[in-house]
């Protein structure tokens, strides 16, 4: 389970991640597993993990030293503008047929990704196959209901540190007002609400780790 502190949050040297960040972008979006990657890096002697992206997309998980990913140019259902690789190695490939050695990485993160995916079950394996430690991130069933993201296959769970997925058939709720939460999140206000809310009550988004 990921620990979250009371107050400031993790500190890694001398940087601390703040409790209710102020989103005037995504970037934030990585702030709980920084503090998973962070945890894991302290036990090491080096301070420091191999760390492994999949699916990077326009915004790579910042301490990822291997990034990879199906598609380098944009693609609809991820909302995905450019390839960003910031210099760092890149491996185009499959998420279910990931092209690296057992355990090869210390770390391996995954961002918005379980929820698209066709065959999930496929992505766990090669996931836990190649990464001794790892993080997911996904949309929650709320997130769902609200913003309705008609690219999204599954509603995904979370209990025990255990994830249940549930295929997305039609509609999620009777009416659909994505469109509305939709152009509230482009407001700087609904924004720090977002954040502020999804980190006191964990409401938005799912995460999971090994």
């Amino acid at each position: 389970m990921v620990k979250r502190e009371k107050k400031v949050g993790a500190q890694k040297n001398g940087r601390i991640l703040q409790r209710f960040p102020i989103r005037k972008s995504e970037l934030d979006r990585f702030k709980i597993g920084k503090i998973k990657y962070y945890e894991l890096a302290s036990l090491k002697a080096n301070g420091s993990l191999l760390c492994l992206d999949i699916a990077c997309g326009a915004k790579p998980f910042p301490h990822a030293d291997v990034l990879c990913d199906l598609h380098v140019r944009p693609v609809a259902d991820r909302s995905m503008k450019s390839l960003v690789t910031e210099g760092k190695p890149f491996v185009l490939c499959s998420c279910y047929f990931l092209p690296f050695k057992d355990k090869a990485f210390d770390f391996t993160t995954s961002y918005y990704l379980v929820e698209h995916v066709r065959d999930p079950w496929s992505l766990f394996r090669e996931l836990k196959r190649v990464s001794r430690h790892g993080y997911l991130q996904c949309p929650s069933w709320f997130n769902e209901l609200l913003y309705g993201e008609s690219v999204h296959s599954w509603i995904v769970y979370k209990r025990r540190n255990m994830l249940f997925l549930k295929p997305i058939s039609g509609k999620t709720a009777p009416f659909s007002f994505g469109f509305i939460f939709h152009r509230l999140y482009r407001s700087h206000i609904w924004q720090v609400l977002h954040a502020i809310l999804d980190e006191t009550f964990h409401i938005f988004t799912v995460d999971y780790s090994f």
